[in-house]
């Protein structure tokens, strides 16, 4: 299986960092993602944006978004999609760098009992659309959505057909960081613990 980690955010509410560059416990958030997937998969890319040589150091490939003006988290899987060979793709954010691979493994279970569905992790019904298991073949129709204009994740899985895995006796390692408040309370906790 290959993997897309998602960093081609415009990090606004960083002021504008590229947030899976941004440190966390001295190495780029990014990190966590990488090492974390890297015995479970084949392929890892990263969709960027921005400083493609600083990721692509950490990865097998680097991609841009195919649409201009940072179009979002579809946007990026989808150029994802475009350059990964496995049938099925896992994806995820950057910005969860307490992420386990138990719960790696719970997700990549689940997805091959359902290879032709989205396995998306959940907690009862709240989803975690970007800590999921896509097919491949879903490409075309992605981009198709795109093209008309359209940007919700979660609008888009909820047209294919999709399975959740109920995690939330792991929703700790979800914790994602959108603000540098985040980050450092989140450093200080992991230095203190």
């Amino acid at each position: 299986m290959d993997v897309i980690v998602l960093a081609g955010g415009e990090g606004r509410r960083m002021g504008g960092s590229d947030k899976g560059l941004v440190p966390f416990q001295s190495q780029p958030m990014v990190a966590f993602a990488v090492e974390l997937v890297r015995p479970f998969v084949d392929k890892v890319v990263i969709s960027c944006n921005r400083h493609l040589p600083d990721y692509a150091v950490l990865a097998d490939q680097v991609v841009e978004d195919l649409l201009e003006g940072f179009q979002g988290p579809l946007a990026g899987i989808l150029a994802g999609l475009r350059v990964c060979r496995s049938d099925q793709v896992l994806v995820l954010p950057c910005d969860t760098p307490l992420l386990e691979s138990v719960l790696i493994e719970r997700l990549l279970d689940a997805a091959s009992l359902a290879p032709q569905s989205i396995t998306v992790l959940s907690e009862g019904d709240k989803l975690h659309p970007l800590h999921a298991v896509i097919p491949r073949l879903l490409a075309d129709d992605l981009e198709r959505w795109l093209e008309g204009g359209q940007r919700a994740v979660q609008r888009w899985m909820r047209t294919q057909p999709m399975q959740l895995v109920d995690i939330s006796d792991l929703s700790e390692q979800l914790c994602n960081l959108n603000t540098f408040q985040e980050l450092q309370s989140l450093e200080a906790l992991k230095s203190d613990s």
